[in-house]
C-alpha cells in the first residue's frame, strides 16, 4: 500500500485478524504433553478454523488432529509409554471419528488424546488430569472399543497404568480412579449377570451420588457406545447379542440407562 494513501475499509482490521488467528497444527503441537486447559484448547481450535466455510472446518480440524499424532506418538514414548501403547493411544482418534465422527465423539476428547492427555495402557485408556466432584485430582478410566472387557486383561491395565502415569508426570500424587460411565449403572449386574465382564468391571469402583442429568445421559451412552448411533434409532434397532438385548429389555420395560460415577483407590 503506497503511504498516505488509505486502504480499503476494514482493512487493517482483516490483517490484524489474521496475524492473530493460530494454526490448528500450530495450536495442537503446542499442547503435546502440556497441562493446557482441554476446554482453552477446543475453543482455540475452534476459533482458529472459524474464518472457513463450514463446510471445510470439519476437514480442517481432523487434518490437524491427525498432522500431530506423530509428535505425539514420539513425546508418550519419550516419557515412558511403551511403543504398543503410544501407538494405540494415538489410535483412538481414528477409531472414535470413523465410529461416531467428529461431532458424535467431541472436540474436547480428540483434542486429549491428540496431545497425550489420554493415553492406552494395555485395555484401557487413562485420562491424566481429570478431578473428583470436589476438584481433588484423579485419574480418569475410560474403556475403549477394541473388544471383550476381560478382567484379566484390566488387571493388568490397572496395575501398569500407576507407574507409566507418574513417569508422563513426575511428581504427581493422585491416589484414586474416576470413571463416569453407563457401565456403572446399578442394574448391570441384574441385566447381565455378576459374572459378566461389564458387572466386573462396574465392581470396581464405588458409585458417588447421582446427579440430576445421569438418567438421561445414561440413556444417550449406552445408545452410541452399545448400538453407535443415537437414542432414538437404537430403539428401533434389532439387537443383537445379550448386551444390546438386555438394553432393549430394559426401554421395553420403561426403565431407563442410567450414567454414574464411581471411584477406586490407586493401590500404589
Amino acid at each position: 500500500m503506497t503511504a498516505g494513501v488509505p486502504g480499503p475499509v476494514g482493512a487493517g482490521r482483516v490483517g490484524a485478524d489474521r496475524e492473530a488467528r493460530s494454526d490448528p497444527v500450530t495450536l495442537l503441537t503446542a499442547a503435546v504433553g502440556s497441562s493446557a486447559d482441554p476446554a482453552g484448547l477446543t475453543a482455540s481450535l475452534e476459533a482458529s478454523v472459524r474464518h472457513l466455510d463450514p463446510a471445510d472446518r470439519e476437514a480442517a480440524v481432523l487434518a490437524a488432529l491427525r498432522a500431530v499424532l506423530p509428535d505425539t506418538e514420539r513425546w508418550l514414548v519419550a516419557h515412558g509409554c511403551s511403543p504398543e501403547d503410544a501407538a494405540s493411544s494415538v489410535a483412538d482418534v481414528d477409531r472414535k471419528v470413523e465410529r461416531y465422527g467428529l461431532d458424535g465423539t467431541g472436540l474436547d476428547w480428540l483434542a486429549q488424546v491428540a496431545t497425550g492427555r489420554v493415553v492406552a495402557v494395555g485395555r484401557l485408556q487413562f485420562e491424566r488430569s481429570a478431578e473428583l466432584p470436589d476438584g481433588t485430582a484423579a485419574w480418569g478410566v475410560h474403556v475403549p472399543e477394541t473388544g471383550p472387557l476381560d478382567p484379566d486383561a484390566c488387571d493388568r491395565s490397572f496395575a501398569a497404568a500407576p507407574d507409566v502415569l507418574r513417569t508422563l508426570d513426575p511428581g504427581t500424587a493422585v491416589r484414586t480412579w474416576v470413571c463416569s460411565s453407563w457401565l456403572l449403572d446399578p442394574g448391570v449386574a441384574d441385566a447381565l449377570g455378576p459374572a459378566s465382564n461389564t458387572a466386573r468391571f462396574a465392581a470396581r469402583f464405588r458409585l458417588l451420588p447421582p446427579g440430576p442429568h445421569d438418567e438421561v445421559a445414561g440413556d444417550e451412552s449406552v445408545a452410541k457406545f452399545v448400538f453407535g448411533t443415537d437414542r432414538l434409532a437404537a430403539r428401533r434397532v434389532e439387537p443383537v447379542g445379550r448386551l444390546q438385548r438386555a438394553v432393549h429389555d430394559r426401554w421395553a420395560a420403561g426403565g431407563h440407562w442410567v450414567e454414574r460415577t464411581g471411584t477406586a483407590p490407586v493401590d500404589r
